[in-house]
């Protein structure tokens, strides 16, 4: 597999998304980001979560992608509530906050949310996350080290 250049932010060029309505009805940080699907870019939301070390999307995504879950490398893993979901791992190539590169990322049709999860792994190294609940707005900005 050959590296591909990845577009990548300036330094400083921060990227604000306001909150929006999670499935309840309240403010949550809730951000758009695009994934690739052989031949066009997929746009989808997901709740940016802290606490959360992968990424999560549903099953049905996967689908979207023409990726095969059956054939994906399955994990297991435990949420903040202690129950565990079942996960197939993938890695995909992503348009976030200005930038594009790939991250890992877990499909499950057992996260019964109602919302895809952006967790830690590829995203949090690459940006710094703030979280301003007061005015409901998160903010993304590019580090400045370079990221494998």
């Amino acid at each position: 597999m050959t590296r591909r250049t990845r577009r990548r932010p300036r330094a400083g060029a921060q990227v604000e998304f306001p909150y929006l309505k999670d499935p309840a009805g309240r403010f949550a940080p809730i951000v758009s980001l695009r994934i690739w699907a052989k031949n066009r870019w997929i746009y989808l939301q997901a709740y940016v979560d802290s606490g959360a070390s992968w990424s999560i999307l549903h099953a049905d995504i996967a689908e979207l992608l023409s990726l095969r879950v059956s054939r994906m490398k399955k994990q297991y893993m435990a949420l903040g509530n202690g129950s565990v979901i079942p996960v197939s791992l993938h890695r995909v190539r992503v348009q976030f906050g200005g930038a594009e590169f790939t991250v890992p990322v877990g499909f499950s049709d057992a996260l019964k949310v109602g919302f895809n999860l952006l967790g830690r792994a590829g995203f949090f190294d690459r940006f710094i996350v703030c979280f301003n609940d007061r005015d409901r707005v998160l903010t993304a900005i590019p580090t400045v080290r370079p990221t494998r």
